[in-house]
């Protein structure tokens, strides 16, 4: 039936034919579930939001960290005499290490034995060591007190005087004063031209 035959449809039979469809919409409405109406699927939602942003935050921090490391190294190089242009690439070893706060709770016992004639008194500590938390906006999450840098794995340093041992040498020797790590991780190369 078309939406132009139902006027001209007498007045009993549009009454039947609008009470069927506010019917319909009564149990499409019944049928949809209750969470879409309450707000927990958006809740649902911005929790994954949230916690993709958190690890999105932890890449930009990362990359951030490696960047400023390759310029400050490109810098360092860049001066040193017959470098010319240079290119650095740093690769890391993880992902830096979060300490967390912890109460150290303890029990204390004291055990007395007599053996022999001799009195001994014995002091036994236990501690089991427990993570800080603190309760932020409904959410719990540990005490940060301390964030650790990650390691570098290896460097890549590639410039105009790369071919020259001499400064190739300096180069290695300065990277491995500077980041504390085996001269074998680090790499010079001339840059191509």
């Amino acid at each position: 039936m078309h939406i132009g035959n139902l006027f001209k449809l007498p007045a009993e039979k549009k009454e039947k034919a609008v009470i069927l469809f506010l019917l319909g919409v009564f149990f499409l409405l019944i049928a949809t579930p209750v969470s879409t109406f309450s707000g927990k699927e958006k809740k649902k939602t911005e929790k994954a939001d949230e916690s993709s942003a958190a690890k999105t935050t932890e890449i930009d921090k990362k990359d951030a960290y490696i960047d400023y490391l390759e310029n400050k190294l490109e810098q360092t190089i860049g001066g040193m005499e017959g470098a010319g242009k240079v290119l650095v690439m740093i690769t890391l070893k993880d992902n830096g290490q979060k300490i967390l706060d912890k109460n150290q709770p303890y029990e204390n016992k004291s055990v007395k034995t007599h053996e022999e004639e001799k009195e001994s008194e014995e002091t036994i500590v236990q501690s089991d060591p427990e993570t800080v938390l603190i309760e932020e906006g409904g959410d719990t999450a540990p005490i940060i007190i301390q964030e650790l840098y990650p390691d570098i794995e290896g460097v890549l340093v590639v410039c105009e005087g790369g071919d020259n041992s001499e400064l190739a040498l300096h180069i290695k020797e300065a990277v491995v004063a500077l980041f504390s790590i085996d001269a074998h991780k680090i790499v010079v190369c001339k840059l191509q031209q």
